[in-house]
């Protein structure tokens, strides 16, 4: 079973290898959609249960923190249950599986919709959508079991313990995240899927040129340890020569040099996408760590 899970591993690693670089003629870093030949155009559906279930345990790894630090438990009881080292270790568990869950939730988001910004959000959204949730939960539950205690925000800064309220506005912090990342979630996947949309119809109704790699420009950002560059190809249309400039993105050991052989796509839309030829034998620069990005 480690052999299998190992295996599976190092399939996604190479799988993640081989989508790099990645070519955009309208984007730039997270916005910049792939979508490997033979995928199909990604859906929301096949993620919900991935989300709610990291959301569920981002939960239940919360009420620690929220009912015994931040005095949100409902009674005295409950606090001390929450409180006990046995419960501290089991939410240190669920926090390690919540990690682990979120991280698979970003990892098949990005594979059905091909964008880091969705894939962000996504995750953004199972983390502080499951905070959120067990704060309100927490808060409505204290407030419901003793209706005559008054709650009132000074207390933030006048009671000589950590007060209810601190909680309930760390929780509407959680709660605004994610309402910013729920909001923004569907105009995302919107753009991601057009994205997508468009490299498919390219591929089966596009003319299809052969381009020519004429420079690669550093912009000296990285986006998760990813170099990113601006990049310009040329290719031949009836006999007259035209140049596509585009962004790309890559790792450090799949920098294309110039002069390397592209495929360009095109419509008589103007829509064009441009993808490294790697049938034709790529090749990168030798030098790893030009690109590497510094620890400082």
């Amino acid at each position: 079973m480690r052999d299998a899970a190992e295996g599976q591993q190092k399939h996604g690693q190479q799988e993640h290898i081989e989508t790099l670089p990645l070519f955009s003629t309208t984007d730039k870093n997270g916005r910049m959609t792939m979508l490997p030949p033979g995928r199909r155009v990604g859906r929301a559906a096949p993620l919900m249960p991935w989300l709610l279930t990291a959301a569920a345990l981002w939960a239940l790894t919360g009420s620690v923190p929220f009912g015994a630090l931040l005095g949100m438990a409902p009674t005295p009881a409950i606090n001390m249950l929450l409180g006990h080292p046995v419960t501290v270790g089991v939410a240190v568990l669920l926090l390690f599986v919540a990690i682990v869950m979120t991280g698979a939730l970003y990892s098949r988001s990005n594979d059905q919709f091909g964008q880091t910004r969705v894939s962000g959000l996504f995750a953004t959204l199972s983390v502080t959508g499951g905070l959120a949730a067990v704060a309100g939960v927490l808060l409505l539950w204290t407030l419901t079991s003793n209706p005559s205690r008054p709650f009132d925000l000074e207390a933030i800064a006048t009671s000589p313990t950590i007060p209810l309220e601190l909680g309930a506005v760390v929780g509407a912090s959680f709660a605004l995240w994610a309402a910013i990342a729920l909001l923004r979630l569907p105009g995302s996947i919107a753009h991601a899927k057009r994205r997508q949309m468009d490299i498919e119809r390219l591929r089966v109704e596009g003319s299809s040129y052969t381009g020519t790699l004429t420079a690669v420009n550093f912009t000296n950002s990285w986006l998760f340890n990813l170099p990113m560059f601006t990049v310009e190809v040329n290719y031949i249309v009836d006999g007259a020569p035209r140049v596509v400039p585009a962004h790309m993105r890559t790792s450090a050991e799949r920098v294309p040099v110039v002069g390397s052989r592209m495929i360009v796509l095109a419509d008589n839309r103007g829509t064009t996408h441009v993808e490294l030829d790697l049938a034709s034998g790529a090749a990168f620069e030798p030098d790893v760590g030009k690109y590497t990005p510094s620890d400082g």
